[in-house]
């Protein structure tokens, strides 16, 4: 029995074992089946880690794709741009692929005519500009924008800029003028005595740049002077209170400029870029002289010829330049004065020419006049200077003085001592600060000219030019006609000159150019110090003792030789009586402007004919008489028969040459031309003047 109870223990015991058996391979299958289970979730978190990332980076490539998609885009409206950051342009020129583009204010390209700004701009279907033209149907700036009403008025943050009305220019060219913001003077661009010139609504500003380009229609072009022809359609920039001007393009009908700076213009159909300008100068400094076949003849800036206005004149600086269409220069005179709103004048009156002062009113007023007569005078540095005829000595010679009075006729004083002879033209150059004259050392016997440099303190010097002229004779009839002054270098034409007594006149023989240095100079003059005088006397400063001991009272003795009226009184007499000053002046004198006009003082309303050319009338290029001398000349002059053969040198004896040989356009001298009642002729130089 107790067997049977150990073999029924030990098959208990078996299936316990089983059972834990068994447990612990199920407890092993779990544990398996746990790893396959986790390893598999990280294989499948691990794929889908990677699918992810791979999808990231394909959505990422997809990205920058997307950020280069820039550039034209075609909508059902028109065609737009998009730049690189998203933004669609809008009311701006693009270039893109050499070509220029305009997108309208909804950012449509352009495909048609846009009008901007007085100019229309042309495109073609693909939206490329291919031409712009002038906009003759834009007003400018009008209303709120431009209350007083400025011709072709542009405007800035720093200036304004505009074309001048008012004066005096008529025709399609007017002066450019500028005004700074902060500023209340409006100038005139390249200066007042040569401003530039434009033509209606040509003017734009860019970049702290005045751009013009002159342009007039097919109709008006033969109308204009060759000058103004020459600038039509010439696009220039230049700096408001600049000396030069660039000149960027020809031939064009219209332009651009971008913010950049950069330039595109219109030309012959095509758009083109301006590159660097060719640099010019402006004003006076624009102006050179070029000798050929010795002649003179005047030039721009770029070397072309200048032919002047409709009359071939052109003006420079206080210089009036008579000229042929090929620009040779004809002869040169004193261009109208004038001063703070005034015009000043030489007239003639019973004893010579004197200096005149016309306002803005147009009342007529003499500020200063000399016993025998104001040969000439110029403004200089906001003062008058002129050359007085002051006193002739016995033998007759004549003696002047350099004057200095200020416009408004107040502080008349000699600034030099007297000397010999007579200038005849005065001229002020402000880059030498000096005044250059026609001098004629021995203008009571002859017309040898020689070229005076005055101070401004009074100091008078004349240029030795005999090393070059190759003669320093003073008998000689050669005049000098002062063309220019440029550096050291003085340009004239010397004049060969015959004097016929029958007619009174000179005649030119021949001509040519003729150029020397002014660095050779000698003084003839010395400044008179700081004594005052009116304008006939001398001052009283102890250094002005009689030249020759020939003149005085013994020029009493002369005075039947005299014109009458022309007596010379003496030095020492009362200037009261003798000479009359400015302010102040005895009546039998300087008789009021109501008088007759063959008195001192013509009235304002009958000024005596001016000689000089003008636009309406060019100068006489033929002999004209002159008064005729008197009856009994001078005594001490130079007769018919007081040299043998010839009758003294140059002289005639009445009979009169032709005006030059082979050349009917040389003019006959003009000597004093400012003089409204000279009609050609030589008043101050020669045989038979009293």
């Amino acid at each position: 029995m107790n067997r049977k109870r150990r073999k029924g223990q030990r098959i208990r015991t078996s299936y316990i074992w089983a059972g834990i058996m068994s447990v612990c391979a199920l407890a092993a299958l779990f544990a398996a089946v746990w790893v396959v289970m986790t390893v598999y979730e990280k294989i499948v978190g691990d794929s889908a880690q990677w699918t992810l990332e791979t999808s990231l980076e394909g959505t990422s490539e997809l990205e920058i794709d997307a950020e280069t998609v820039s550039g034209w885009i075609e909508e059902d409206a028109g065609t737009r741009y998009l730049d690189d950051e998203g933004n669609y342009l809008s009311d701006q020129w693009l270039v893109f692929g050499g070509n220029l583009y305009y997108l309208d204010t909804d950012g449509y390209m352009a495909v048609d005519d846009v009008a901007m700004d007085g100019q229309i701009f042309s495109f073609n279907e693909d939206g490329v500009l291919n031409d712009i033209q002038l906009d003759r149907a834009w007003t400018g700036l009008t209303g709120e924008d431009n209350l007083q009403n400025l011709d072709s008025l542009v405007k800035s943050n720093a200036f304004w800029c505009y074309l001048d009305s008012e004066s005096g220019y008529t025709g399609s060219f007017k002066p450019i003028y500028y005004r700074k913001t902060t500023e209340t003077e409006a100038k005139a661009l390249g200066g007042e005595s040569n401003p530039e010139m434009s033509t209606h609504n040509s003017l734009q500003i860019h970049g702290g740049y005045i751009y013009y380009l002159p342009q007039v229609t097919a109709q008006s072009f033969g109308s204009l002077s060759l000058e103004e022809q020459k600038l039509c359609n010439q696009l220039y920039r230049m700096m408001p209170g600049a000396s030069e001007k660039e000149l960027l393009a020809e031939d064009v009908t219209g332009y651009l400029v971008l913010e950049d700076g950069s330039v595109y213009y219109a030309s012959q159909g095509q758009i083109k870029k301006a590159g660097e300008g060719t640099v010019q100068s402006v004003g006076e400094s624009q102006y050179r002289v070029q000798i050929k076949d010795n002649a003179c003849y005047l030039v721009d800036a770029s070397g072309q010829p200048v032919s002047g206005d409709s009359s071939g004149n052109q003006v420079i600086g206080d210089r009036l330049y008579d000229l042929n269409g090929d620009g040779r220069i004809v002869s040169v005179y004193p261009a109208d004065q004038s001063y703070g709103g005034a015009e000043f004048t030489l007239e003639q009156g019973s004893s010579g020419a004197a200096l005149y002062q016309k306002d803005s009113a147009g009342t007529k007023l003499v500020i200063a006049q000399s016993d025998y007569g104001i040969n000439s005078f110029c403004i200089a540095e906001g003062m008058i200077y002129y050359s007085a005829y002051v006193q002739r000595g016995a033998d007759g010679t004549r003696y002047s003085a350099i004057f200095q009075i200020s416009p408004d006729g107040s502080g008349n004083r000699q600034i030099s001592q007297m000397f010999e002879g007579n200038i005849l033209n005065l001229y002020y150059y402000p880059e030498k600060g000096k005044i250059y004259g026609e001098y004629t050392p021995v203008s009571w016997k002859n017309c040898y000219g020689q070229i005076a440099v005055i101070d401004l303190d009074g100091t008078v010097n004349v240029i030795d030019d005999s090393a070059s002229r190759g003669s320093g004779v003073l008998e000689d009839n050669d005049l000098l006609t002062l063309v220019m002054v440029e550096g050291n270098t003085i340009t004239t034409y010397l004049r060969s000159c015959s004097y016929s007594r029958a007619s009174g006149t000179w005649t030119v023989l021949s001509e040519k150019a003729y150029q020397f240095s002014d660095t050779l100079q000698k003084v003839v003059a010395v400044p008179a110090g700081s004594g005052l005088t009116d304008a006939g006397g001398v001052a009283d400063n102890g250094e002005n003792e009689n030249p020759s001991g020939t003149f005085g009272e013994e020029n009493s003795e002369t005075s039947s030789a005299q014109t009458p009226g022309t007596t010379n009184p003496s030095a020492s007499q009362s200037p009261e009586t003798t000479r009359p000053s400015a302010t102040q002046a005895p009546e039998t004198s300087r008789p009021s402007a109501s008088q007759s006009p063959e008195t001192t003082r013509p009235s304002a309303t009958q000024t005596p004919e001016p000689t000089r050319p003008s636009a309406a009338q060019p100068p006489e290029t033929t002999q004209t008489p002159a008064p005729s001398a008197p009856a009994e000349p001078v005594q001490t002059s130079p007769s018919p028969t007081e040299n043998a053969g010839s009758g003294g040198p140059g002289y005639d004896n009445g009979s009169q040459p032709p005006a030059g040989p082979g050349d009917s356009n040389i003019p006959i001298i003009e000597a004093n031309p400012q003089s409204g009642s000279n009609s050609g002729q030589v008043d101050f130089i020669g045989p038979g003047y009293s």
